[in-house]
């Protein structure tokens, strides 16, 4: 067993729609705290806006979320024992229903993400369900489904803490070519907050092209900051205060359809910029497509060296309108649904 300091959680949910959660923490809570810990089983297990997504018949999935950690305030370095957090999510469907099975790390290093996404997908959601099958038909009434399940929670959390600590290896996946339809502007500071969404013009058939690749603009827009600030919630119940999250990296799926959001950032004078850009992968259908790391260059190109916006985005996609969708108020995000997600 390892010895690093982490933040592990574990949240389950049966076909029944049963939430379980295991969370290991070093700490008393009070009772407070542990209610809100509670909660936070329904806000990564499935968000509102893609829970009713998935009733209108549209399953998007969130696989993955990884956020970047950095001191608030310089010298306290007695926070900055965690580097990076990220949220990994699993589903399989059974005869009975779908279960999900969702995992929050914090951690020192930046992890092999893939290793760990296997070992939930691979051992730990199938030992939930499979090991539901046989104990109920070996031990009949005896069977107690909430004992197992913790048990079988507590294990799960022993395997990921044992495997954490390995560095980050480079996949195939991330050589593959992908296609930008979406960019996202985000500005924060004491007096001032923006949030923008770059796409094409809402006349562009490309427009309405990429609407079949995305679960919509407007949910597109929102993911990045509703994780953020769900990370700066769950890392302050964990009483880590002086650590600002980051993200970098936002993955769905539906069916065999994929989208990645990445963002890059930079803070300046208490000022933070971030810009993000939403990619979904190559097809017949879309040109000029790139890889990831054609994207992250030009994203910080504009963190990085001031460069115009409209500059990188002609890079990125010429066919991008300069028109800004602000995505901060629901008045605005409401205008931006019924403009671009039709």
């Amino acid at each position: 067993m390892n010895n690093i300091n982490a933040i592990l959680g574990l949240f389950f949910a049966n076909e029944d729609e049963m939430v379980y959660d295991k969370i290991r923490i070093s700490e008393d809570l009070t009772e407070e705290r542990e209610n809100n810990l509670k909660m936070l089983s329904f806000k990564y297990l499935g968000p509102v806006f893609l829970t009713e997504m998935c009733n209108k018949g549209n399953p998007w999935n969130i696989d993955f979320i990884e956020s970047a950690l950095i001191l608030q305030i310089q010298g306290s370095y007695n926070e900055k024992k965690f580097q990076s957090f990220f949220n990994i999510n699993s589903s399989k469907e059974t005869i009975d229903g779908v279960a999900n099975l969702s995992a929050i790390i914090a951690s020192p290093y930046t992890e092999d993400i893939k290793e760990i996404a296997d070992e939930l997908c691979e051992y730990i959601l199938p030992a939930l369900i499979q090991g539901k099958i046989v104990e109920e038909n070996f031990l009949g009434d005896r069977f107690q489904y909430s004992k197992f399940i913790q048990r079988e929670l507590s294990r799960g959390l022993n395997l990921l803490e044992f495997s954490l600590g390995s560095s980050r290896k480079v996949y195939w996946e991330e050589q593959r070519n992908y296609y930008c339809v979406g960019l996202i502007e985000r500005i924060v500071s004491k007096y001032y907050n923006a949030s923008n969404l770059f796409t094409f013009d809402k006349d562009n058939s490309l427009r309405k092209r990429s609407l079949e690749f995305i679960p919509s603009y407007y949910v597109m827009a929102i993911l990045p900051d509703y994780y953020e600030k769900l990370i700066d919630e769950t890392l302050k119940l964990f009483n880590v205060t002086t650590i600002s999250p980051n993200l970098r990296l936002i993955q769905l799926h539906s069916h065999e359809k994929k989208v990645i959001y990445i963002e890059e950032y930079v803070v300046d004078k208490n000022i933070k910029k971030s810009y993000g850009v939403i990619l979904v992968e190559e097809t017949e259908e879309f040109n000029n497509s790139n890889k990831i790391s054609f994207y992250k260059k030009n994203l910080r190109l504009l963190v990085d060296q001031n460069k115009d916006i409209q500059d990188i985005m002609f890079k990125i996609n010429p066919n991008f309108s300069f028109k800004r969708w602000d995505t901060l108020s629901n008045e605005s995000l409401n205008d931006l649904e019924a403009n671009l997600d039709n």
